[in-house]
């Protein structure tokens, strides 16, 4: 008799799992039509990128992407990306996050859907690595601003004006932006090493 439950993975081959190999993972929340993704798995082999989508027609467009160009080292899902990052991703496995652009969901009995609330800012933390960054990138100022907020609650991050988001591509959204003649606003975060990781 066969069990329908699905098989528990235990936390330290849950990347490996889905990669095949130990390399670092860095994640990749907004993929959207995989502007990123796809460069920086190009340009960077010996780390895994993991994009999470929530449309699914834009997921099977950067799949496709994926396996024409032989991105061996690139994943993506169709998911909400805090429930996702919640509930499956596991602790300090991360080595860093991109964030570009997310929603910023303007009518204000939306806001309570933007992505950076104190939850969402915990689960980075829980799931990166000690020394881990979070990169973020929004043509919004006052998503800029809830960003910041959110992310100095935890009294974890520390804004790292040494390193710059990766980014070597404009996106979609970026585009806009720049047509409307938004200003982008861009920052780096990185988690601080405590004496407990230290010593470990």
């Amino acid at each position: 008799m066969t069990s329908s439950r699905t098989p528990v993975v235990e936390p330290a081959l849950f990347w490996p799992t889905i990669f095949g190999n130990e390399h670092p993972v860095e994640i990749e929340i907004g993929s959207g039509t995989g502007t990123f993704l796809l460069h920086a798995a190009r340009e960077r082999p010996q780390t895994n990128f993991y994009g999470i989508e929530n449309a699914r027609s834009r997921v099977r467009l950067v799949e496709d992407l994926i396996a024409r160009r032989g991105c061996t080292n690139a994943r993506i899902i169709a998911a909400d990306a805090a429930c996702l990052l919640r509930s499956f991703v596991p602790a300090a496995s991360v080595a860093a996050f991109h964030i570009y652009f997310p929603d910023p969901w303007w009518k204000r009995r939306h806001h309570r859907r933007r992505l950076f609330n104190e939850e969402f800012t915990r689960d980075l933390q829980r799931a990166l690595v000690p020394g881990g960054h979070v990169h973020t990138a929004t043509d919004v100022e006052e998503v800029f601003d809830l960003i910041r907020a959110t992310m100095a609650t935890t009294g974890v991050f520390e804004e790292d004006r040494e390193v710059r988001p990766p980014r070597r591509s404009l996106t979609s959204f970026e585009r806009k932006g720049m047509a409307r003649g938004a200003e982008i606003w861009e920052m780096t975060f990185r988690k601080r090493v405590s004496t407990t990781d230290e010593h470990r």
